[in-house]
């Protein structure tokens, strides 16, 4: 018997290990179950973690299966190369099959694969049980040891920031933006500031200075669509009907009301689910701009502190706290989402967008920034970003245009993303000190609305994955609103 090119011992025993290797990771997720589900660590936090787990436990699953397909892909390849490289009648050959290296090459490689991103899955799983774990143990300490807990924990925090910043440098081989190196700066030592201050006091007191906390989302409220001049008995406007790109800029701006009201006293955040008929349901969510600038670390989250952590290439804990209040909206993996934002809520679309973690579970499509600096952020092409600027809003300048100090001197300033940027024409009136009166998310709802039956808005609105989001009937239309906040 002449074989081509393999050796059918070595291919069988790969395929038996990567079949062990399935069965491990089966036992490893029934195993762990009834310790986790029986263990002693009681409260929200405990309850949140045990929740999680049935996702981590189908994530240890799905690796499973890859690793016993590829132990049946390597198992057919052999046997398909044994029957290739016998003797066939009247003393010819059969012809020669794939080579087993490269089915074996393909093979390894797919599973090289799921397993880089089940093992980025697992650091990030245990470092959510490590952080949770933190919380726990500071939310149950005394007032000293909490407040030193938490001054400590904030300096780990922007460490980890600015060390990410470089590590990004190492794998893009692009250094930080000025921007993103002034804020992650600014961060860092204000951070080592409180927990001076708190350690001089023995923890009697945290001064919290731009520290950006712990996410907390409120459950969906219900609210009115239609005119949205007609309130309902807590104050709020509907929501208007998202029948064009602005009349969903409109809807983000009237989030900035929703500010104090019952259910929503930190800063709210509208969510609004398209269903038309034959198609699956869409959703647009509505992120306002920043409602607080004091930098003391206070429980609405779109203040100061919020700004620095994004132009600093961070995800803020307003951030963080859209993805709870999208999960707690009960927005199912796979169905579009529309991400829109004026100033701040702009960062914090665009941030979400270019998170790995945040798109893996919610499917991002679309991006709708109005008065937002973009530059920087790093958004997959696979999104369409449509990015409003008013010619003389400073705002979307404050990125400085993704401008980049390099070693040696050289400044480069291009754009990290391919997003579709407009830039309006400057609405009437007084422009204020330094044109910042053309920031305003009201002027930039009627300017679009006067410059969008033609040209690049009237292109981004026709396009296909922006119409599944666009209707006329309010009756397809529902919509909550949702507190986010910060906690301590």
């Amino acid at each position: 018997m002449t074989l081509y090119g393999m050796d059918v011992e070595s291919g069988l025993r790969l395929s038996e290990e990567l079949a062990r290797a399935s069965d491990r990771l089966v036992a490893l997720g029934r195993n762990l179950t009834p310790l986790i589900q029986g263990s002693h660590w009681k409260g929200a936090d405990a309850q949140k973690f045990s929740a999680e787990w049935t996702g981590h436990r189908a994530m240890l699953l799905g690796t499973a299966d890859a690793l016993a397909a590829a132990s049946d892909t390597v198992k057919r390849n052999v046997q398909e190369q044994i029957a290739a490289s016998t003797e066939g009648p009247a003393g010819t050959s059969a012809p020669q099959a794939p080579s087993f290296p490269d089915s074996l090459l393909d093979s390894i490689a797919g599973t090289a694969g799921d397993l880089w991103d089940t093992a980025g899955k697992v650091t990030t799983t245990v470092q959510d049980a490590v952080g949770t774990a933190w919380n726990f143990v500071q939310d149950s300490a005394p007032l000293p040891i909490r407040n030193l807990m938490d001054a400590q924990g904030n300096v780990l925090d922007q460490t980890g920031n600015v060390t990410d910043m470089g590590w990004r440098w190492l794998t893009s081989g692009e250094p930080p933006s000025i921007t993103e190196l002034f804020s992650n700066g600014v961060l860092l030592a204000v951070a080592v500031d409180n927990l001076r201050a708190t350690t001089f006091n023995l923890g009697l007191s945290n001064p919290h200075l731009l520290d950006d906390g712990r996410p907390v989302a409120g459950e969906p409220i219900p609210v009115g669509v239609g005119d949205p001049t007609k309130v309902d008995t807590n104050g709020r406007g509907n929501t208007p009907v998202p029948s064009s790109i602005s009349a969903v800029l409109a809807t983000t701006n009237m989030a900035y009301g929703d500010q104090g009201k019952p259910g929503t006293e930190d800063t709210g955040v509208r969510i609004n689910r398209i269903e038309k008929p034959g198609e699956p349901p869409a959703y647009i969510i509505n992120i306002p701009g920043t409602t607080r600038w004091m930098p003391d670390g206070a429980a609405n989250p779109t203040d100061l502190t919020g700004n620095l952590q994004l132009a600093g290439g961070n995800l803020s804990t307003a951030a963080e706290a859209v993805r709870l209040a999208m999960e707690q909206a009960g927005i199912p993996e796979g169905a579009p989402v529309m991400l829109s934002g004026h100033s701040q809520g702009g960062m914090i679309a665009t941030a979400l967008a270019s998170d790995a973690g945040f798109t893996d579970r919610f499917n991002v499509t679309n991006v709708v920034t109005f008065g937002s600096p973009v530059d920087s952020t790093q958004i997959p092409s696979s999104i369409d970003v449509l990015a409003l600027q008013h010619a003389g809003d400073p705002v979307p300048k404050v990125d400085l245009a993704d401008a980049t100090a390099w070693p040696g001197g050289m400044v480069s300033a291009t754009r990290d993303n391919g997003a579709t940027i407009v830039e309006l024409p400057n609405p009437g009136g007084d422009p204020g000190i330094a044109g910042i009166n053309y920031h305003d998310g009201s002027a930039y709802v009627e300017s679009v609305r006067n410059h969008e039956a033609g040209g690049p808005i009237a292109q981004y609105s026709q396009q296909q994955s922006t119409q599944r989001f666009l209707t006329s009937d309010a009756s397809q239309v529902t919509s909550t609103v949702s507190n986010i906040s910060r906690k301590q």
